[in-house]
């Protein structure tokens, strides 16, 4: 199927379950304080979640082959841990520092993964592509501060670590009033991510990518902040960006999704098998599992993050 009818056809489907989701939360409410709804989340995390990731060693090949490098597998394998490490040991030294820059280069990544190809500004202005990308992309976190700012503001709280383990880092912003001035804070930015939504050269697009900004405002009004992003991520950002590239790695056939799920398997199991037991290890320090899945979560995602973007760059820089 053609990339661009595949685009339009995720929003329709992804708004149409945001609405039934959204429907379905005024009958059986569904909140964190269910343990249920935060292993489900967790799960869905690591395994749907993650699995847009399970393509990074063809990602890699691929790189690799253009490079003419030779033991690919080894240098790939050996550089992506290497920067996750690096990242893991960055965050807990320099937790404050690292989360506004994972936010920063999340936002800038949800934002153009989320974006059909044929939107990917041929703009030479670079500075204007990252800002627009990070507009559009910054959405999820944007309307979570807005509906739910003090609950964001205690996940950032418990996910900026400044210690050598598990002390934690009060960030800056953290004990404000919803005051007048964080009040307009938020109306700006809700304006600059309308605009990341709407600043496009095609308007054969427009109401999917609306679609799209309607359905986190809506997942992110009725849910709380961590059901919301799994939501999200899991099934607009993770099934849109597999579907992508599974189409360029794997080719546009009817068994290229088939043959996605098949490849992305083993490095999804090893990821799924790392986070959980990384909760479980914690959870032996300290009995409370929201902060521990928050934390493993969110640092765990950022860990993966920054190789993953690094690779996707190098990629459509040689290419």
């Amino acid at each position: 199927m053609d990339l661009k009818i595949l685009h339009n056809k995720h929003s329709n489907y992804f708004f149409l379950l945001t609405i039934l989701l959204c429907l379905l939360q005024f009958f059986i409410k569904i909140d964190l304080d269910q343990g249920w709804v935060l292993l489900t989340c967790f799960f869905l995390i690591i395994t749907i979640g993650t699995s847009h990731g399970g393509l990074d060693n063809l990602k890699g090949k691929k790189l690799f082959n253009k490079l003419k490098l030779k033991n690919s597998f080894l240098i790939f394998y050996l550089a992506y841990i290497s920067i996750a490490i690096l990242i893991l040991a960055l965050w807990f030294n320099f937790g404050q520092i690292f989360l506004w820059t994972f936010l920063i280069l999340a936002s800038y990544h949800f934002g153009k993964e989320d974006t059909p190809d044929i939107l990917l500004s041929k703009n030479r202005n670079q500075l204007l592509i990252f800002f627009k990308f990070f507009a559009r992309g910054s959405t999820i976190i944007v309307m979570a501060l807005f509906f739910h700012f003090e609950e964001t503001i205690g996940i950032l709280q418990f996910i900026s670590t400044d210690s050598h383990f598990m002390g934690f880092y009060t960030i800056n912003i953290a004990g404000l009033e919803w005051q007048d001035d964080i009040r307009l804070t938020l109306y700006v930015l809700i304006l600059i991510n309308i605009w990341g939504h709407i600043y496009l050269k095609s308007k054969k697009y427009w109401s999917s990518l609306f679609q799209d900004f309607l359905s986190i405002v809506l997942l992110n009004l009725v849910f709380e902040p961590f059901v919301a992003f799994t939501i999200y991520f899991c099934f607009l950002h993770s099934i849109r960006h597999s579907l992508l590239w599974s189409s360029k790695l794997l080719g546009k056939t009817k068994n290229s999704l088939k043959e996605f799920l098949i490849k992305s398997f083993p490095l999804t199991l090893i990821t799924a098998l790392l986070f959980t037991i990384s909760v479980y290890l914690l959870y032996l320090f300290e009995s409370f599992l929201y902060v521990q899945i928050i934390l493993v979560t969110f640092v765990g995602l950022a860990s993966l993050t920054f190789p993953h973007i690094l690779l996707e760059y190098l990629i459509e820089k040689n290419e």
